[in-house]
């Protein structure tokens, strides 16, 4: 079978020669196939260098059109045959005879095909243009801070259709610092090497970059911790206050049941500055933002002041499209608990964290309850009150609270590299925008930072006559039923508890 490629300037009356003489031998010889590659004009110099240099040819005299024939399928190398004098001198030493009628044209219908080939590639881009708008549609993500080495770990789970079914999703990386670009460079480049099917593109930009706009994006992920670098310096300090206690009690020789606990305070941030700088975030933010855009705050170490700032300075949206993420400390009280019980993480629900959950906060158990528990009367879909099979109060009301605050210092001075694990931040955020985008495919209740009225939370009847319904932004346990529906649970906390929520929030 001879197979051969036509390539040629879209508006080349010697293309269309020799279009039409390939179409000539493939209506009357039998396994001539040929195949037409129509360029535009402006293109064809630098394709015809590209190609000759891949294939290892020498340009023809004419530059266009460029003939070759397939050894194989099309897309592999092919031999060289050259321009229109070279194809006609090739077709009329196999097939002299059959030319004869095709001579007969004239150079008035090669230039008038040229014309027509011309327009009909406009046309052809066209129409490509106007169906991929109609058949794609595109789901804009931005991930601020994008420089975190948590960002890392979201992918290639942030693309698959589980989060965002049925959307072409494009992505935009972005950090305040300049010598990150590079490392978010090397990040996209990973990304499409990953090939997902919905991934549609990627963009790195600066985030003071004064032309970047947030007018199309649907969904916007806050990474950007401004207390990170100071946690990290705050504990590379603490691992060497203990590694120096530690060499003093080895001096002593004691055992390590007879060293007495390390006991980190609790580090101290500047919140002024911090408030300050997500205020200004959120102002170039919300210039010419979506009514539909949502955004999720996961800067761990800040998220109640981001939350704050960005609740009280974006007026385009509404404020339940504004979410702090309280998963983190959820999953790491329920782990504490499902170590006690036996029982895997994801079998404790109902657990809620609620109050300032980088400051003062309380984990409510009194709705917690346990899946899967090996007791006397077990099944699949039994709940069993998780307080009641604890029957622990003092693990409940005191331990747990100081393993889940110690917890970070503990996971950072266990991990390699003295780095701050990041993949349980990673999977809580990834987790909450499948509860957040699909809604929650369970009757389950759990913890999130939000703006809710202070009668939905059952704060309103107090002591204190003076109190009125009000307006609070804190963790607070929400059943997510979809987008428009994370609906705040009365919090049913005990009267110790209640009391000790509202001196918090006082």
């Amino acid at each position: 079978m001879a197979k051969f490629v036509i390539a040629g300037k879209t508006n080349c009356p010697l293309y269309a020669k020799a279009e039409l003489l390939g179409d000539y031998l493939q209506r009357n010889v039998p396994n001539f196939v040929v195949h037409k590659w129509p360029i535009d004009s402006k293109d064809w110099d630098n394709w015809v260098k590209s190609t000759c240099e891949k294939n290892q040819w020498k340009a023809p005299r004419q530059s266009s059109p460029l003939i070759w024939r397939e050894l194989i399928d099309r897309g592999g190398r092919g031999a060289l045959v050259g321009d229109l004098d070279d194809f006609q001198e090739y077709a009329h030493c196999y097939y002299g005879s059959i030319l004869n009628h095709f001579m007969t044209n004239t150079s008035a219908l090669f230039r008038s095909i040229a014309e027509e080939n011309a327009q009909q590639y406009i046309r052809d881009l066209e129409l490509n243009a106007q169906h991929i708008k109609q058949t794609v549609n595109p789901y804009h993500i931005c991930i601020i801070g994008a420089d975190h080495p948590c960002a890392y770990g979201l992918f290639p789970d942030l693309l698959s259709s589980n989060l965002f079914p049925n959307r072409d999703i494009c992505l935009r990386l972005t950090t305040h610092d300049p010598t990150k670009i590079s490392s978010l460079e090397a990040i996209a480049m990973e990304i499409e090497d990953l090939a997902c099917k919905q991934f549609r593109t990627i963009e790195i930009s600066l985030q003071n970059n004064d032309k970047l706009s947030y007018e199309n994006t649907d969904f916007i992920l806050i990474l950007d911790d401004y207390f990170n670098e100071e946690k990290q310096k705050y504990f590379e300090s603490l691992v060497k206050e203990k590694a120096t206690l530690n060499e003093g009690y080895d001096k002593e020789n004691l055992f390590a049941d007879e060293r007495p606990p390390f006991k980190p305070e609790k580090i101290k941030y500047d919140i002024k500055q911090a408030y300050h700088y997500y205020k200004t975030l959120a102002n170039q933010i919300q210039v010419n933002l979506k009514s539909t855009c949502r955004i999720l705050l996961a800067c761990s170490n800040s998220i109640m002041i981001a939350t704050h700032a960005f609740i009280k300075t974006i007026k385009t949206i509404p404020t339940n499209q504004i979410i702090g993420l309280a998963r983190i400390i959820e999953n790491q009280a329920k782990a504490r608990i499902g170590k006690k019980l036996s029982i895997d993480i994801k079998n404790v629900v109902d657990l809620h964290i609620v109050g300032d959950i980088n400051g003062e906060y309380i984990i409510d158990t009194n709705n917690c309850q346990a899946v899967n528990y090996e007791g006397a009367i077990w099944a699949k879909t039994f709940l069993r009150d998780s307080t009641e099979m604890l029957a622990d109060s003092k693990f409940i009301k005191e331990v747990i609270g100081k393993e889940v605050e110690n917890r970070d210092f503990e996971l950072y001075t266990y991990v390699e590299q003295n780095r701050t694990l990041v993949h349980t931040q990673a999977k809580a955020i990834l987790s909450f925008i499948q509860d957040w985008i699909n809604g929650s495919n369970n009757p389950h209740s759990y913890s999130c930072v939000m703006s809710c009225s202070s009668s939905a939370l059952g704060l309103t009847q107090t002591n204190d006559e003076t109190e009125t319904d009000k307006n609070i932004i804190c963790s607070v346990p929400v059943l997510m039923k979809g987008q428009d529906e994370i609906l705040p649970v009365d919090l049913n906390l005990s009267n110790d508890n209640r009391t000790a929520l509202t001196r918090i929030l006082k």
